[in-house]
């Protein structure tokens, strides 16, 4: 079970690394004019508005509900789409026959830097360790992660983070939801050796720096203002600017976000148009006119941002 869970928490993070109703909530007419993080998405076939919010995974969304414009969305949507989460049944990946373990991928700097990081955060290494040795390459990733973030308080960008509070809070409302990226393989045979070594080293990498205080897992220099200064949805969008270089996440099975914003289209719409929804993903993918907010536009749909008053 807890191996399960744990590949489980592997596959949500691997994706997961990036609106309001009624008459008192006021649209701008230029989008320089206002700082939000919510946009209203309206017209063609839409018999009600859907809500597009942009998220921050090391922020929790606790404070976002005290805004009474957005507790309007939450009380006019009937369905969320996250980038990860999911109350539709577990697709499961089929099932290789020879999976690659992760030991024999490693170099022996990152040996030793993955056995050191163990016997100082757990008190047992990786040498001679069976259990380790057995390890697929999700499994180790997953162990690395569960470890790094189990001392960490508040958001974390893996078990808690702003997109899964509100996927929860759907969910005791008693409404569904849906993700927005397909499942990610985690498991790898001898025909993907170089990927398997690729997402091996990205779960070595987020080790860096982790004996440091303000440490977190997307290596975020002040955090603290950064999330501050989030809250107080201070965001220049440029959605008519290029975006300035070809952005790969590495964090979704190495996937430009303009890539993953485009194959995200047809699942937005289906939804937007059989029922009001609320769209939470990564701020990150609403920027520039590669972004969600312009996606949509050019689709003939009108995303307009909207206000938030009293904004703390």
């Amino acid at each position: 079970m807890h191996k399960r869970f744990f590949l489980i928490l592997f596959w949500i993070f691997i994706v997961v690394l990036q609106s309001a109703l009624g008459q008192n909530i006021q649209v701008a007419a230029r989008d320089s004019e206002l700082k939000t993080i919510l946009w209203k998405i309206t017209g063609l076939d839409c018999k009600q508005p859907s809500y597009l919010l942009g998220t921050m995974h090391l922020a929790d969304a606790e404070w976002l509900l005290e805004y009474p414009e957005f507790q309007k969305v939450i009380d006019s949507t009937e369905f969320i789409l996250t980038e990860a989460f999911t109350t539709q049944p577990e697709v499961m990946q089929p099932k290789r026959k020879d999976i690659l373990k992760a030991i024999p991928l490693l170099s022996v700097q990152q040996y030793q830097t993955l056995d050191s990081f163990f016997v100082a955060r757990v008190g047992e290494g990786i040498v001679g360790n069976r259990d380790a040795e057995n390890m697929t390459v999700a499994e180790m990733g997953s162990a690395i992660l569960t470890t790094l973030v189990s001392e960490t308080t508040g958001a974390n960008g893996l078990t808690k983070l702003m997109d899964l509070d509100l996927f929860h809070l759907y969910g005791k409302l008693g409404r569904q939801g849906d993700r927005l990226d397909r499942v990610a393989p985690t498991e790898f045979d001898s025909t993907n050796i170089a990927h398997a070594k690729n997402h091996l080293a990205r779960s070595l990498n987020y080790i860096k720096n982790s004996d440091k205080a303000d440490w977190n897992i997307y290596q975020m220099p002040d955090l603290d203002q950064t999330v501050a200064k989030f809250k107080k949805m201070d965001v220049d969008y440029q959605l008519d600017a290029p975006a300035m270089t070809v952005t790969v996440s590495d964090d979704f099975d190495f996937i430009p976000v303009e890539t993953r914003n485009r194959n995200w289209m047809d699942k937005i719409i289906k939804c937007i148009t059989t029922k009001p929804c609320l769209i939470a993903v990564g701020l990150g993918h609403l920027y520039y006119n590669t972004g969600v907010v312009s996606l949509l536009r050019q689709k003939g749909y009108q995303v307009e941002p909207v206000l938030f008053n009293n904004l703390r």
